[in-house]
């Protein structure tokens, strides 16, 4: 391994922002409203349980149980097309094989940072979607 890509990478919180694609959770969706607010509510049902679990992966250094953690945490994300979350977790779980502990701490506060700002963004969108509109 060269020593460029054995360096830790630096980053200062926050990211790039972190902005719900409505357009790509609707074609998602399959253009379905009914299956938005479900891929919603699963979301804001599944994402703490499993941001739980990688919390005590990492507390308890279990680089396996992480990276299971963090894949079922990408895959909720899915859904909402956000990219920087993504990648926040890819280099928190590349820190922890690493046995960079400092940097994985940083990864993890801009993890729950990012997730801050898209939680209140899907759940606007899923009562927008849910709530019905007055004909005029």
């Amino acid at each position: 391994m060269n020593e460029i890509s054995s360096k830790p990478t630096q980053r200062t919180l926050p990211s790039e922002p972190v902005i719900l694609d409505c357009d790509h959770v609707l074609t998602y969706a399959g253009g379905d409203f009914g299956q938005l607010v479900l891929l919603c509510a699963n979301f804001l049902y599944e994402l703490p349980v499993y941001m739980s679990r990688l919390q005590i992966a990492l507390k308890q250094r279990e680089t396996l149980a992480a990276e299971c953690a963090a894949q079922r945490v990408s895959n909720c994300l899915i859904v909402f097309g956000t990219n920087p979350i993504t990648s926040t977790l890819e280099t928190l779980v590349s820190a922890l094989r690493l046995g960079r502990r400092k940097q994985a701490k940083t990864e993890w506060l801009l993890l729950q940072s990012q997730l801050d700002l898209l939680v209140p963004q899907v759940q606007r969108l899923m009562l927008e979607v849910a709530t019905p509109h007055a004909v005029q």
